[in-house]
């Protein structure tokens, strides 16, 4: 034998492989990725190097190739079923406020053939209180792939995404952005076959799904054994406690095939654990731990966790999966997904079908907590963009989160009417009523209205919440219902004038249209149906007078009206005692002096509205100097006019400024002054505050006693325990609230009395300063303001003012505005000396 290498069948093999393998790898390097349609893995895969089956794992070259193919990381951490996923997200503990306040918004519309969960990204490292992604490759093996259908589907976002949502498994993709095409987005595939957009795809934009239908044949997939997978080891391995692995091999038991090991987990998770999403305590070191030995309640992030660590413990291929469940059904083919519709779930591997879907959260639970989480938020919005007359037909657009809501079933006050079509329009004939409640629920695809899920039904539920139900399941919303009011202004008209006793013809409109097919009465007494032209014969009662009734009615809608036999007369009646602006006037209207009922009333040619049963109506008085109040009825008219409003104005505005002046008038000579009001609100408050404080005190030591004098008395025996309780009443004490008020009046006075005070001092010095500038002027000093009083003295003193009365009032000047000097006796001696100097000078002057 020889040592030379062999180049015989085996390494031609491995030289097939390893071109094979680059081939791979530069295809899916070199993937397109577009704004357009972009072509993903198109078969379900394991990941990273170790998934090279049989000879090819020795490879180490292969290993350095597959790592080239490797995402981007992104940074953060991401919720529940979030539209973009970072590199970890936490689980359990209890639902944040922010979640519970998004779980009512819509996150996107999808359109499929039938429910389905929508995936946004799966996590692969268990850190024991979370999940991180990791960097793993994918290889194709092909087999069956092309033995299973492809499906389409449509998404509209509601919110901006990085993580697009699609039904497992995509393989290919085509997106519209919401401003055409200068978006810039482009999208590829996530190693776990997830969905990015670069940068985020808009609120409005809009793509395309190819996806490949599962695999969920049980006979199928039961031919894979327990263990043994070539999937990456890091869907295998788990790093848990020794309970953990015990108890999944418990679980697990002798199942001999991967299927039903897994299907054993889910079962035994969804009989053993409560749902909830409020009852959950805080997360610790190790989450999958805690909930399964430790905790009765947790969502689906802790049942989705617990089942793949349990998995994995057992060497089952299994990774944690994040989205949303199906959503609500709004028309054909569509389903509203909300926040409350995100999800987690489990993936298991299966060679040569790929990963497949398995969900051990409670049905039943989810569904309450569904219709709490989505409380407020109508599933479709109804709008009529025309008044709705009895009788006309009309159209209404359903829409939901922004989109037509197609197929959908139309109810008008309780009976099914319409269907939307692929607009989201639908007509219908006002029915005659008070009001229209139009309600909206969705159907199926033969057009029968769905009705609420059964606790048996299949569904999964978002946080587990929204229904994604088999075919035979049903939805779990029962619509959307919105009131309208309608516009029903019966009128009746006789030609020419009425009197008792008359048989005449009478035309009914609605809304000014013929009223056709109305039962019509008079007085009470029945006289027929009108025609198609809505007219009547009628007899009007021989003793009527002043008005009569007249009453039209058909199906739930009756309107009654007077109709005026004599002229009308309208009065007015203020609210108060004058008619002042803005303040409330009643207008009643009569005939004969009887009510009239219906009968439009203007205020200055404006309407204002329609009589009651009373014959009256409010309306606000305007600033008018003599406002109209008119009022029609059966041909007739009356005005009347309201007198007086400037006038009351006036005189209230006198009656208020005379009101101040005299509470100004009282409180100045019981010396109270604005001072002195402040001082009496800051005594109030200042005490108020301490007294709160001092009773919360009072109260705490009173409730320390009373508790030891009780424990005191029933040492005693009951007998001292009732005597202790007779005579609590007489030891209560109620606040002296008579010297608190008091205590506020005094301190009003004091600073009335201080302000009085102040106010004197301020007009003494006011007087000196007065004087003095009357001095300046006599002996007539200039630029006085720069000089000293001692100045000003010696230069009146030498323009020959005598020196006595000139020093005597510079003196009295200078001691009071700078020594501190009794201001009132300085300003009688500058008074004195002034006059003294006036004297003097008016002497001067007739010599």
């Amino acid at each position: 034998m020889s040592d030379a290498p062999s180049d015989g069948p085996d390494a031609r093999r491995a030289l097939l492989a390893v071109v094979a393998v680059l081939a791979l790898v530069t295809s899916a390097a070199a993937a397109p990725v577009l704004a357009g349609q972009t072509p993903l893995a198109d078969v379900d895969s394991p990941s990273a190097p170790s998934d090279v089956p049989g000879f090819l794992r020795g490879f180490e070259p292969l290993r350095d190739l597959l790592d080239r193919n490797q995402q981007p990381r992104v940074e953060g951490t991401s919720g529940l079923g979030a539209l973009r996923l970072g590199d970890a997200t936490d689980v359990g503990g209890p639902v944040s406020q922010e979640a519970q306040r998004d779980a009512a918004t819509p996150h996107f519309v999808g359109r499929t053939d039938g429910p389905t969960y929508w995936r946004t990204g799966a996590y692969v490292d268990y850190t024991g209180n979370g999940w991180e992604r990791s960097d793993v490759n994918t290889i194709q093996p092909g087999r069956l792939s092309g033995e299973r259908e492809r499906e389409t589907h449509d998404v509209v976002l509601r919110r901006p995404a990085t993580a697009l949502p699609t039904p497992w498994r995509p393989i290919g993709v085509n997106h519209d952005c919401p401003d055409g095409e200068t978006c810039g987005v482009s999208v590829s595939a996530t190693d776990t076959t997830g969905i990015r957009a670069t940068p985020a795809l808009g609120a409005g934009g809009e793509y395309a799904l190819e996806t490949l239908s599962p695999v969920s044949d049980p006979s199928l997939l039961r031919e894979v054994r327990v263990r043994g997978s070539i999937a990456s080891t890091q869907y295998t391995s788990i790093d848990t406690t020794d309970r953990m692995e015990q108890l999944a091999a418990r679980v697990v038991g002798d199942a001999d095939n991967r299927y039903d090991a897994a299907k054993a987990v889910e079962e035994y998770l969804e009989a053993e654990k409560t749902y909830s999403l409020t009852d959950v305590p805080k997360p610790g070191d190790s989450v999958a731990d805690q909930f399964v030995f430790e905790q009765e309640n947790g969502y689906c992030e802790n049942f989705a966790t617990a089942m793949t660590v349990m998995l994995r413990s057992q060497d089952v291929p299994a990774r944690y999966v994040v989205g949303y469940t199906a959503g609500e059904r709004v028309g054909e083919d569509r389903y509203l997904v909300r926040g409350a519709d995100a999800h987690a779930w489990v993936e298991v591997y299966f060679e040569n079908y790929g990963w497949v879907r398995f969900d051990p959260t409670p049905t039943a639970p989810r569904q309450a907590a569904d219709e709490r989480l989505a409380e407020g938020s109508p599933t479709y919005r109804i709008s009529v963009n025309e008044s709705l007359v009895p009788g006309e037909t009309v159209t209404t657009e359903v829409t939901t989160a922004g989109t037509p809501a197609s197929n959908a079933a139309v109810f008008v006050n309780g009976e099914r009417v319409a269907t939307t079509d692929e607009d989201g329009l639908a007509q219908f004939r006002v029915p005659y009523a008070d009001s229209v409640n139009v309600t909206v629920r969705p159907v199926d695809d033969d057009g029968h209205e769905l009705t609420p899920v059964d606790d048996n039904a299949t569904a999964a539920l978002g946080f587990g919440v929204a229904a994604a139900q088999t075919d035979q399941s049903t939805t779990n919303e029962t619509g959307t219902t919105r009131e309208f009011d309608v516009a029903a202004n019966v009128r009746f008209q006789f030609d020419g004038d009425v009197e008792a006793g008359d048989d005449l013809p009478v035309s009914v409109t609605i809304e000014g249209r013929e009223f056709a097919n109305a039962s019509v009465s008079v007085a009470g007494e029945p006289q027929g149906r009108t025609g198609p032209n809505g007219t009547i014969p009628v007899t009007i009662p021989p003793d009527a007078s002043g008005v009569v009734e007249l009453t039209a009615s058909r199906g739930n809608l009756t309107r009654t009206t007077t109709y005026p036999l004599d002229d009308l007369s309208v009065s007015v009646s203020p609210s108060l005692v004058a008619p002042f602006p803005s303040t409330k006037a009643t207008a009643r209207v009569t005939s004969g002096g009887e009510a009239v009922t219906g009968a439009p009333v203007t205020l200055n040619g404006e309407t204002v509205g329609f009589t009651d049963e009373n014959g009256k109506i409010r309306f606000d008085v305007p600033l008018s100097r003599t406002p109209s109040v008119a009022a029609t009825a059966s041909g007739k008219e009356a005005t009347t006019y309201v007198d007086g409003v400037l006038p009351s104005l006036a005189l209230g505005v006198l009656a208020a400024v005379g009101s101040l002046a005299g509470v100004a008038a009282v409180a100045r000579r019981r010396g109270i002054t604005l001072a002195g009001v402040i001082a009496g609100v800051r005594y109030a408050v200042r005490e108020v505050a301490s007294g709160v404080v001092e009773a919360l005190v009072g109260v705490a030591d009173a409730m320390d006693d009373l508790v030891a004098e009780f424990r005191a008395a029933a040492d005693e025996g009951w007998r001292e325990v009732l005597s202790w309780l007779a005579s609590l009443p007489g030891r209560a004490r109620l606040p002296d609230v008579r010297a608190w008020l008091a205590g506020i009046a005094a301190a009003a006075r004091e600073a009335s009395r201080d302000d009085i005070e102040d106010a004197a001092e301020n007009a003494d010095r006011g007087r000196l300063a007065s004087l003095w500038r009357r001095f300046v002027a006599v002996v007539g000093v200039r630029d006085w303001r720069t000089k000293t009083p001692a100045e000003v003295a010696r230069e009146a003193v030498g323009r020959g003012f005598p020196e006595r009365p000139v020093y005597a009032l510079t003196t009295a000047f200078r001691d009071a505005a700078y020594g501190g000097s009794d201001e009132d006796a300085r300003a009688e001696e500058a008074e004195r000396a002034l006059d003294s100097l006036q004297s003097d000078d008016e002497e001067e002057g007739e010599q």
